[in-house]
């Protein structure tokens, strides 16, 4: 059957990704939104797009508004109801064609515990594991928390010793449940020194079944990728030959139908690899595939669910050049990774020729906790991974992002990283290689940055005032002191003095004149920002102000610096020795009373955001005297949760 109109049943950058082929392929395209969406990019690049008032997870929905738009066929995307096999089979019952694998095939390779058995009978090396929490010492420590029925890093806890062992798979199930609708978990052992080394696959109604090679996908943060590449830095051509045909073995003696990824351990070590699941669904990191492969895979998935097979044989499937994507999140890479929330105040990229974004983000849209933090790929291309490495490193330095914290200046550092360079890149690679990734701009580029910051500020100031237009730079009838902007950046103070002196400012920070005084010239703002010459340099930098937090991008990453009100606030309220949220989110449990004895380091109160949970621990041992929120509550980032004194 010629499919002539799919519905996409997902959001933001993947929902896009997919309209985009689909209009390519002179197709029709019908977006869905939730209340939380109805500005959403996707909504607004689909042929048409439908309200679904419950949101992503409403399958009957879904397939209803597919019937009444007489669409032909759904593509999920990945998430939501991309490996749900009974929304699969709903699907298919409607008559209306499902983009992916079938439905017993997302059963079985969804359930790692089924996945993990079938391979160990097939002889694919698998890690021991065990759905009996009494095995854990057969397995040994340290040993994973997983969810058999998903992925993304939800269900998943690292274990060092027995003592923590119940907590983490309390917690882990709880999770699962909250994130699949399925608690089970199981225990695996934990390999410190691996690399996550993936295959995709493509299979036909026909019986064949091609790799399109190999992906690398080590770095991770809270078990979940940032920055993925293919080919891999690490494996030989014997070793790529040997994984690549493990994943084909399986994917054939499965029937494996549409695009699909077989997801294996390696150690650096050994040289073993172990079979950890197949996803069945498009991945996230799917782009460094076709750009290495030039394999349009939502192409290839769509001709697959018409019927027709494969146009090309493994033979003809080449890996050219180097691919490297990193996921931009809107999380505090200095507070583990958490994610945050706010409105994109400004957003702007060169998206140069070799650089690819996918992106479901825009100016002025408000990021919640309603979602994952995720809020755009972005992938570079080189004929060598160190030119994609160079491309992607300068892309990400030349965008500007205002209004809302991410992990952009971390990636860039990762980027920097000599071991990144060279190629080491386990699983270890963030805490090992932490001092490295977390250091702060230099001082003097802090210092040359806050007076461009200053000088934005008063230019903008000016230009705003327009009923003393008419008055001379810094006239004044009487004797004033000089002209000053204070900031707070990395918990320090600064303050910087100016004054105007034959069209030039003079500028310094104050205490440190000899070491600081500049003179600028040439001032000019522009709708994005400022250009001058300070000193004998001419800078042109991207500046935005939201809140009183000053974003500025001089062409090497973005920085934020907050502009202190010349007058305190009296209403503001601190209370000593309290604990707060860090992030917005759900008070999921709360773990003692008013009154308690805690001991530092104990958990407190769980708190969900963006379907995971975050344990709220003691930073001291005292006496919990004020609980100032119940089990149900939404809270805002740093809201008052206890005080323990």
């Amino acid at each position: 059957m010629k499919i002539q109109k799919i519905l996409v049943a997902n959001r933001g950058e993947i929902a896009l990704r997919i309209i985009k082929t689909i209009r390519e392929l002179g197709l029709d395209s019908v977006a869905i939104y939730s209340d939380a969406d109805i500005d959403g990019i996707h909504v607004h690049n689909a042929d048409e797009a439908v309200f679904i008032p419950n949101g992503y997870l409403d399958q009957d929905q879904i397939i209803q508004k597919a019937k009444e738009m007489y669409v032909d066929a759904i593509h999920p995307g990945y998430g939501f109801l991309s490996e749900n096999a009974d929304f699969c089979r709903k699907v298919i019952s409607a008559k209306i064609k499902w983009i992916g694998p079938d439905p017993e095939t997302i059963e079985l390779m969804g359930d790692k515990i089924n996945s993990k058995e079938l391979c160990l009978k097939e002889g694919i090396p698998t890690l021991l594991k065990t759905t009996n929490a009494k095995d854990a010492t057969k397995i040994g420590f340290p040993l994973l928390v997983k969810a058999s029925a998903g992925g993304g890093g939800k269900g998943m806890r690292i274990v060092e010793n027995k003592e923590d062992l119940d907590e983490a798979i309390d917690a882990a199930k709880r999770e699962a449940k909250s994130s699949f609708g399925d608690e089970r978990i199981f225990l695996e052992k934990y390999i410190r020194k691996s690399r996550h080394i993936e295959v995709q696959i493509l299979g036909d109604n026909y019986g064949n079944v091609v790799h399109l090679y190999e992906r690398e996908c080590s770095i991770q943060r809270r078990h979940q990728k940032i920055i993925e590449e293919s080919p891999s830095p690490r494996l030989t051509s014997s070793l790529r030959s040997e994984i690549t045909k493990s994943a084909v073995t399986l994917g054939s003696k499965i029937g494996y139908k549409s695009a699909g990824t077989v997801e294996y351990l390696f150690d650096e070590d050994t040289n073993e690899f172990w079979f950890l699941e197949v996803n069945t669904r498009l991945q996230v990191e799917h782009p460094v595939t076709e750009l290495v492969t030039s394999v349009d895979l939502v192409k290839e998935q769509i001709k697959i669910a018409e019927g027709k097979k494969l146009s090309f044989k493994q033979k003809d499937i080449k890996q050219n050049g180097s691919a490297i994507e990193v996921r931009l999140y809107a999380e505090n890479p200095k507070n583990n990774f958490l994610p945050e929330i706010g409105q994109i105040t400004s957003l702007s990229y060169p998206d140069s020729k070799s650089v690819r974004w996918d992106i479901g983000i825009k100016k002025n849209d408000v990021i919640t906790p309603n979602f994952d933090p995720m809020l755009a790929k972005i992938i570079a291309y080189g004929e060598t991974r160190k030119q994609a490495t160079s491309l992607l490193r300068k892309e990400l330095e030349n965008t500007h992002l205002a209004g809302i914290r991410t992990n952009k200046e971390f990636l860039i550092k990762c980027l920097e990283n000599s071991s990144f360079k060279r190629g080491k890149t386990t699983s270890d690679f963030i805490e090992r290689e932490s001092k490295k990734l977390f250091v702060e701009r230099s001082k003097k580029d802090v210092d040359i940055l806050m007076k461009i910051a200053t000088l934005w500020t008063h230019e903008k100031t000016k230009e705003e005032n327009t009923r003393l237009a008419f008055l001379p730079r810094n006239w004044t009838n009487g004797t004033l002191p000089k002209s000053y902007v204070e900031y707070e950046h990395e918990e320090e103070l600064f303050c910087y003095e100016y004054t105007a002196e034959n069209q030039k400012i003079l500028i310094n920070r104050k205490l440190f004149e000899r070491i600081s005084t500049s003179t600028a010239s040439n001032i000019k703002l522009t709708p994005e920002g400022i250009t001058l010459q300070l000193d004998e340099k001419f800078i042109t930098a991207k500046v935005t102000e939201n809140k009183n937090n000053i974003t500025l991008n001089d062409g090497f990453g973005d920085i934020v610096f907050k502009k202190l009100p010349k007058f305190s606030d009296p209403n503001e309220l601190i209370i000593e020795g309290s604990l707060t949220a860090p992030m917005p989110g759900k008070i999921l449990k709360i773990n003692i009373k008013k009154g308690s004895q805690v001991s530092q380091g104990e958990a407190l109160i769980i708190l969900e955001a963006m379907k995971m949970e975050h344990t709220i621990k003691a930073n001291t041992e005292g006496t919990v005297t004020e609980v100032f929120v119940k089990v149900g509550d939404q809270v805002e980032n740093g809201a008052d949760l206890m005080k323990v004194e």
